[in-house]
Protein backbone atom coordinates (compact mmCIF):
# COMPACT_ATOMS: atom_id res chain seq x y z
CA UNK A 1 0.00 0.00 0.00
CA UNK A 2 1.34 3.36 -0.93
CA UNK A 3 0.38 6.94 -0.34
CA UNK A 4 0.10 8.94 -3.44
CA UNK A 5 -0.23 12.79 -3.85
CA UNK A 6 -1.55 14.50 -6.49
CA UNK A 7 -1.00 18.36 -6.57
CA UNK A 8 -0.74 19.71 -10.37
CA UNK A 9 2.86 21.76 -10.63
CA UNK A 10 4.52 19.64 -7.37
CA UNK A 11 8.44 18.66 -7.71
CA UNK A 12 8.97 15.21 -6.63
CA UNK A 13 10.29 17.12 -3.83
CA UNK A 14 7.48 18.92 -2.62
CA UNK A 15 5.12 15.61 -3.27
CA UNK A 16 7.75 13.84 -0.98
CA UNK A 17 7.72 16.30 1.51
CA UNK A 18 3.39 16.23 1.32
CA UNK A 19 3.49 12.69 1.91
CA UNK A 20 5.80 12.61 4.57
CA UNK A 21 3.62 15.17 6.73
CA UNK A 22 0.27 12.75 5.62
CA UNK A 23 2.40 9.90 7.14
CA UNK A 24 3.39 11.60 10.17
CA UNK A 25 -0.51 12.58 10.82
CA UNK A 26 -1.09 8.60 10.88
CA UNK A 27 1.74 7.82 12.95
CA UNK A 28 1.08 10.49 15.11
CA UNK A 29 -3.06 8.90 15.19
CA UNK A 30 -1.20 5.43 15.93
CA UNK A 31 -3.17 4.72 13.01
CA UNK A 32 -2.37 3.41 9.56
CA UNK A 33 -3.20 4.87 5.84
CA UNK A 34 -5.70 2.00 4.98
CA UNK A 35 -7.48 2.53 8.32
CA UNK A 36 -8.18 6.09 8.02
CA UNK A 37 -9.17 5.56 4.06
CA UNK A 38 -11.53 2.82 5.05
CA UNK A 39 -12.86 5.56 7.57
CA UNK A 40 -13.21 8.47 4.63
CA UNK A 41 -14.77 5.57 2.74
CA UNK A 42 -17.57 4.99 5.54
CA UNK A 43 -18.16 8.72 6.21
CA UNK A 44 -18.61 9.59 2.01
CA UNK A 45 -21.15 6.30 1.59
CA UNK A 46 -22.97 8.16 4.61
CA UNK A 47 -22.70 11.49 2.29
CA UNK A 48 -24.03 9.61 -0.84
CA UNK A 49 -26.79 8.63 1.24
CA UNK A 50 -27.80 11.70 2.40
CA UNK A 51 -26.97 11.69 6.03
CA UNK A 52 -29.55 9.45 7.58
CA UNK A 53 -29.81 9.08 10.53
CA UNK A 54 -29.38 5.65 12.75
CA UNK A 55 -26.75 4.78 10.02
CA UNK A 56 -23.86 7.57 10.75
CA UNK A 57 -20.05 6.18 10.64
CA UNK A 58 -19.14 4.69 13.60
CA UNK A 59 -16.96 6.30 16.04
CA UNK A 60 -13.63 4.46 14.98
CA UNK A 61 -14.83 5.23 11.85
CA UNK A 62 -15.59 8.70 12.10
CA UNK A 63 -11.69 9.37 13.90
CA UNK A 64 -10.20 7.39 11.38
CA UNK A 65 -11.64 9.51 8.65
CA UNK A 66 -10.88 12.87 10.97
CA UNK A 67 -7.43 11.35 10.66
CA UNK A 68 -7.07 11.22 7.04
CA UNK A 69 -8.43 14.58 6.22
CA UNK A 70 -6.07 15.85 8.68
CA UNK A 71 -3.73 14.22 6.68
CA UNK A 72 -4.76 15.30 3.47
CA UNK A 73 -4.75 19.30 4.64
CA UNK A 74 -0.60 18.33 6.32
CA UNK A 75 0.10 17.36 2.94
CA UNK A 76 -1.33 20.39 1.04
CA UNK A 77 0.60 22.73 3.63
CA UNK A 78 3.91 20.74 3.36
CA UNK A 79 3.92 20.24 -0.35
CA UNK A 80 2.74 23.76 -0.97
CA UNK A 81 4.81 25.59 1.32
CA UNK A 82 6.00 28.68 -0.14
CA UNK A 83 3.67 28.63 -2.83
CA UNK A 84 1.59 32.16 -4.03
CA UNK A 85 -1.88 31.52 -1.61
CA UNK A 86 -3.94 31.60 -4.86
CA UNK A 87 -2.07 28.24 -5.74
CA UNK A 88 -1.91 26.37 -2.21
CA UNK A 89 -4.37 23.34 -2.95
CA UNK A 90 -7.18 23.15 -0.48
CA UNK A 91 -9.21 19.98 -1.60
CA UNK A 92 -8.52 16.36 -1.18
CA UNK A 93 -5.49 15.23 -2.95
CA UNK A 94 -4.03 12.14 -1.35
CA UNK A 95 -4.62 8.80 -2.39
CA UNK A 96 -3.87 5.18 -1.02
CA UNK A 97 -3.05 3.01 -4.36
CA UNK A 98 -1.93 -0.59 -4.13
CA UNK A 99 -4.72 -3.50 -3.56
CA UNK A 100 -7.09 -1.29 -1.59
CA UNK A 101 -10.74 -2.34 -2.58
CA UNK A 102 -12.94 -0.07 -3.91
CA UNK A 103 -15.88 2.06 -1.60
CA UNK A 104 -18.37 -0.64 -1.96
CA UNK A 105 -16.05 -3.40 -1.61
CA UNK A 106 -14.45 -2.25 1.16
CA UNK A 107 -18.02 -1.34 3.06
CA UNK A 108 -18.84 -5.49 3.67
CA UNK A 109 -15.70 -7.69 2.36
CA UNK A 110 -17.60 -10.91 4.11
CA UNK A 111 -20.22 -10.14 1.52
CA UNK A 112 -18.97 -8.70 -1.60
CA UNK A 113 -18.86 -11.87 -3.91
CA UNK A 114 -22.84 -11.86 -3.54
CA UNK A 115 -22.87 -8.22 -3.76
CA UNK A 116 -20.63 -8.56 -6.99
CA UNK A 117 -23.14 -11.38 -8.47
CA UNK A 118 -26.02 -9.11 -8.51
CA UNK A 119 -24.37 -6.22 -10.41
CA UNK A 120 -25.58 -7.47 -14.08
CA UNK A 121 -29.33 -8.62 -12.67
CA UNK A 122 -30.10 -4.58 -11.23
CA UNK A 123 -28.70 -3.26 -14.37
CA UNK A 124 -31.52 -5.47 -15.91
CA UNK A 125 -33.75 -4.52 -14.04
CA UNK A 126 -33.08 -1.13 -13.71
CA UNK A 127 -33.26 -0.96 -17.89
CA UNK A 128 -36.45 -2.44 -17.97
CA UNK A 129 -38.64 -0.34 -15.02
CA UNK A 130 -41.03 1.60 -15.90
CA UNK A 131 -41.38 3.61 -12.41
CA UNK A 132 -39.48 3.71 -9.37
CA UNK A 133 -39.16 0.56 -7.88
CA UNK A 134 -38.71 0.46 -3.87
CA UNK A 135 -37.48 -3.35 -4.02
CA UNK A 136 -34.57 -1.99 -6.67
CA UNK A 137 -33.59 0.76 -4.70
CA UNK A 138 -33.18 -1.81 -1.73
CA UNK A 139 -31.67 -4.40 -3.64
CA UNK A 140 -29.13 -1.35 -4.84
CA UNK A 141 -28.46 -0.44 -1.09
CA UNK A 142 -27.48 -4.25 -0.49
CA UNK A 143 -24.77 -4.19 -3.36
CA UNK A 144 -23.25 -0.96 -2.45
CA UNK A 145 -23.32 -2.38 1.16
CA UNK A 146 -25.37 -0.09 2.52
CA UNK A 147 -27.30 -3.10 4.41
CA UNK A 148 -25.87 -6.01 5.01
CA UNK A 149 -28.77 -8.08 3.62
CA UNK A 150 -31.46 -8.25 0.69
CA UNK A 151 -34.63 -6.86 2.22
CA UNK A 152 -38.31 -5.99 0.94
CA UNK A 153 -39.65 -2.69 -0.24
CA UNK A 154 -41.71 -2.39 3.33
CA UNK A 155 -37.83 -2.38 4.92
CA UNK A 156 -36.40 0.08 2.02
CA UNK A 157 -39.35 2.63 3.79
CA UNK A 158 -38.35 1.81 7.41
CA UNK A 159 -34.54 2.52 6.49
CA UNK A 160 -35.83 5.69 4.19
CA UNK A 161 -33.37 4.89 1.71
CA UNK A 162 -33.70 7.12 -1.11
CA UNK A 163 -35.79 6.65 -3.86
CA UNK A 164 -32.84 5.68 -6.44
CA UNK A 165 -35.04 4.30 -8.93
CA UNK A 166 -37.09 8.00 -9.17
CA UNK A 167 -33.61 9.38 -10.28
CA UNK A 168 -31.38 7.08 -12.57
CA UNK A 169 -28.82 9.54 -13.30
CA UNK A 170 -28.37 9.65 -9.14
CA UNK A 171 -28.16 5.55 -9.62
CA UNK A 172 -25.07 6.31 -12.28
CA UNK A 173 -24.10 8.87 -10.35
CA UNK A 174 -23.59 6.48 -6.85
CA UNK A 175 -21.91 4.10 -9.06
CA UNK A 176 -19.12 6.65 -10.17
CA UNK A 177 -18.35 8.03 -6.57
CA UNK A 178 -18.98 4.27 -4.81
CA UNK A 179 -16.28 2.76 -7.40
CA UNK A 180 -13.80 5.32 -8.06
CA UNK A 181 -10.99 4.36 -10.54
CA UNK A 182 -13.34 1.48 -11.88
CA UNK A 183 -14.55 2.58 -15.53
CA UNK A 184 -18.17 2.44 -16.04
CA UNK A 185 -19.76 3.15 -19.29
CA UNK A 186 -23.69 3.74 -19.91
CA UNK A 187 -25.43 3.58 -23.13
CA UNK A 188 -22.18 2.62 -24.76
CA UNK A 189 -21.74 0.20 -28.42
CA UNK A 190 -21.80 -2.60 -28.72
CA UNK A 191 -23.49 -2.86 -24.81
CA UNK A 192 -25.25 -0.67 -22.98
CA UNK A 193 -23.98 -0.56 -19.64
CA UNK A 194 -20.66 -2.57 -18.09
CA UNK A 195 -18.46 -2.00 -15.07
CA UNK A 196 -15.22 -2.73 -15.27
CA UNK A 197 -12.30 -3.67 -11.93
CA UNK A 198 -9.30 -1.89 -12.82
CA UNK A 199 -7.40 -4.35 -10.96
CA UNK A 200 -8.34 -7.32 -13.02
CA UNK A 201 -9.27 -5.63 -16.02
CA UNK A 202 -12.26 -7.52 -16.51
CA UNK A 203 -16.03 -7.04 -17.16
CA UNK A 204 -18.63 -7.32 -13.57
CA UNK A 205 -21.11 -7.24 -16.10
CA UNK A 206 -22.18 -6.32 -19.29
CA UNK A 207 -26.09 -5.90 -20.30
CA UNK A 208 -27.36 -5.65 -24.25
Amino acid sequence: MELRLDIEGATPEEIARGIKAAQAIFDQARITAEQAAHGMFALEGWDIRGFPEGQEPSEQEQKAADAWLEANRAACDACCSGWPEDKVCRHLVLELVGVLRSKVEAANPANWPERRRLFGDLIERLETATGPDRQIDIDIAFALGWVDERGTPEQAAELDLPYLTSNLAQVAAIAHKSLADWTIEIDQEPCDARVINPRRGDDILTMT
